[in-house]
């Protein structure tokens, strides 16, 4: 994932966006998903430590949360899609809430420990939100497939 996010996100095309005041600055990200994905993945520990995959609903629960958030970089930064991209980031909140209920019910330790992830990703919905709103002519790859157009990776 990280190779896939450092060319997008330090390419000319993300750096021509037009961003919100509130944008947070891009040291920021490396720490904050650093601390998120050593607490997904002890609260991830902690389910399985309790049971197993005899009860497969939380962590399979857990695992297409993990794809849809894997999703959503190449998605954004590699297609270039700022509409797709915020409705995968919607249904990746979703199943992030799914996800900690079920976590929630056998552990209450690791449903809260997926909680701070769930209020990163409800921001980086509404920052993607603004950037699909701020920049309404932005073609991305799938769209500009459908008319003949190929902008620069």
């Amino acid at each position: 994932m990280g190779v896939i996010s450092a060319g997008g996100f330090s390419s000319d095309w993300f750096k021509n966006l037009i961003k919100p005041s509130w944008n947070p600055p891009s040291w920021l990200f490396g720490p904050v998903w650093t601390t998120l994905y050593f607490m997904m993945a002890v609260a991830a520990f902690r389910v399985w430590r309790n049971v197993g995959f005899k009860s497969p609903a939380p962590l399979a629960s857990f695992f297409i949360q993990l794809a849809l958030n894997f999703a959503w970089v190449p998605i954004f930064a590699v297609c270039h899609e700022l509409l797709f991209a915020f409705v995968e980031i919607a249904v990746l909140d979703v199943a992030i809430i799914v996800c900690i209920i079920l976590f929630w019910n056998v552990d209450r330790v690791a449903g809260a420990l997926m909680i701070p992830y769930l209020l990163w990703s409800l921001f980086a919905t509404a920052l993607s939100y603004e950037l699909w709103h701020l920049n309404p002519n932005t073609v991305g790859l799938y769209c500009a497939s459908q008319f003949g157009y190929r902008p620069e990776l």
